[in-house]
């Protein structure tokens, strides 16, 4: 085969690639046209280009003629690109958080502060990275590890009402290694999708690929129903998952709308449940604020791509509920062009769904009338009532999910969660490197992170553990076996910090207990 047609197979591969890879067909070529087109006319790129012709235009002035006008111009077009990215483009995050010793460990422990974002060299336009380098990072899996998927069937939270609904999660495994699924202490870090995607989404595979590579479990939480605030699919699955593996940290991931399912649970069920940490990527806290900032201030694209998704969650759901009336939902779905009244009316016509009016149906249906209150308790009305470590990333230029759609202050005073912020990035994208291939910026911030907290909770509990043998070991010396109360009177005898000072593993418990016991007199 000749240069000419390898080079021919190539871009057939790569369009044909690219438009499988959930993005529906023309779409892709209409939304990949308009972003690079949006960050030509980027007043930054007008002006380095505009320079480098001031600078071109100098030198051949004042006669350096030893070049041609097309190198001189790509010289210097090249140099003042590169002074730009380096001293505007490339930046350190924002991290705030409330400055309690736990956070304060983890923090930096995964050296958050330090996580420097490089975007794509020729794609830092936040529709560059949400577009561009997205439809590029598909071709990546093409050549890379492949990511495989063993589905797990688990029942619904309404399954006694409806024995037939079941949610699906999918174990990732790379290779001909299987997943382990149960009775194994590694830890679980649980993936929740963003509207509309699956298991099969670049970056889902991505932070599957990392998460493996790290040595932990990863599974992916394929949701269905289309009710952007139930979370108790989630929490079915996460006690599925506790109860199979009880000595496995459970940890979550959630995207975009993925964010919304996770956030409302978290504050649903505050202390109580299995999670240990929970990290949310671009995550879309109030979906009503966020289609309306769409359709008033972005890119038709954008607006045209959500309908899309929107349709996609509406079929996902009549794939799987098995009771409602799939020919009344089918006209409805096919009726709408906009997402925000299709899910508006879908939901309505749901049996049920989530902060659902009491006393019934009113004779006809009205936009937003009866499920007002639906929408009014978002994620974003209760970020203060999350009560578990939380990492929340967000860029300031995401063209989906606005800034304004949270209020940051009541996200800043949690002492539960952090939050990281970028002036770049795009929605779900922070793609590094020449190409937007391998690990992005986010998928080393969530491992880095996830590290953090598995390695504070490991050093806390090694700690107390340590109190408990030596208080143990003492009483047992003393000749009794004291109840609770008592092992927690006598820690008040104990003493102190001097005394864990060179702990370096259990056998060095018996030592201490003898050395606090000698020195009693001197205490």
């Amino acid at each position: 085969m000749d240069i000419k047609w390898k080079r021919v197979v190539s871009v057939a591969v790569l369009a044909g690639f690219t438009a499988s890879v959930g993005f529906r067909r023309r779409r892709v070529a209409e939304m990949v046209v308009r972003s690079i087109v949006l960050a030509l006319r980027s007043p930054r790129v007008i002006n380095i280009t505009a320079t480098a012709g001031i600078l071109t235009y100098l030198c051949r002035r004042f006669g350096w003629e030893g070049q041609r006008m097309g190198t001189l111009f790509g010289l210097f077009f090249s140099l003042v690109w590169g002074i730009y990215y380096r001293y505007f483009v490339r930046e350190v995050p924002t991290v705030k958080y409330i400055r309690t010793l736990w956070n304060s460990m983890i923090v930096e422990k995964a050296q958050l502060q330090k996580a420097t974002f490089s975007p794509t060299v020729w794609a830092y336009n936040r529709h560059a990275q949400t577009i561009i380098c997205l439809a590029l990072s598909s071709i990546e899996f093409l050549w890379d590890h492949r990511i495989d998927f063993e589905e797990e069937k688990i029942e619904s939270f309404d399954t006694e009402n409806n024995p037939k609904n079941l949610q699906r999660i999918h174990w990732a495994s790379m290779g001909r290694v299987p997943a382990e699924q149960t009775e194994s202490s590694r830890p679980i870090v649980v993936i929740v999708p963003g509207f509309g995607d699956n298991r099969y989404h670049p970056y889902v595979q991505r932070i599957c690929r990392s998460c493996l590579q790290s040595g932990w479990r990863a599974v992916v939480f394929s949701w269905w129903r289309f009710d952007m605030a139930e979370y108790r699919d989630l929490e079915a699955v996460l006690k599925h998952l506790q109860k199979i593996n009880k000595s496995a940290p459970l940890v979550a991931i959630a995207y975009s709308a993925g964010g919304h399912i996770l956030l409302k649970y978290l504050q649903a069920k505050g202390k109580k449940t299995p999670l240990v940490a929970a990290i949310s990527c671009s995550g879309c806290f109030d979906l009503r604020y966020t289609i309306q900032n769409i359709k008033e201030n972005e890119n038709v694209s954008y607006r045209l791509y959500l309908n899309q998704q929107a349709k996609v969650c509406a079929k996902r759901h009549l794939n799987y509920d098995k009771i409602i009336n799939k020919e009344k939902f089918l006209r409805l779905i096919n009726r709408h062009t906009d997402c925000q009244k299709l899910y508006d009316e879908f939901i309505y016509n749901l049996p049920t769904y989530t902060y659902k009016p009491k006393g019934g149906r009113k004779s006809s249906y009205k936009f937003g009338e009866e499920t007002k209150m639906h929408y009014e308790q978002n994620a974003a009305e209760g970020m203060d009532k999350v009560q578990i470590t939380t990492l929340v990333l967000h860029a300031e230029d995401d063209p989906i999910v606005s800034d304004g759609h949270v209020d940051w202050d009541i996200v800043e005073n949690n002492k539960s969660i952090i939050s990281m912020k970028t002036r770049r990035g795009g929605h779900v994208a922070w793609y590094e490197g020449f190409l937007p291939f391998g690990e992005t910026w986010c998928d080393r911030v969530c491992c880095r992170f996830i590290s953090g907290v598995l390695e504070t909770h490991s050093q806390t509990n090694f700690l107390v553990d340590v109190v408990k043998r030596m208080l143990r070991d003492e009483q047992k010396s003393r000749g009794k076996s004291p109840s609770e109360g008592e092992r927690v009177s006598s820690m008040s005898g104990f003493s102190g910090p001097s005394a864990i000072a060179r702990i370096c593993s259990a056998s060095d418990i018996q030592d201490l207990s003898l050395l606090k016991r000698s020195l009693s007199g001197y205490m």
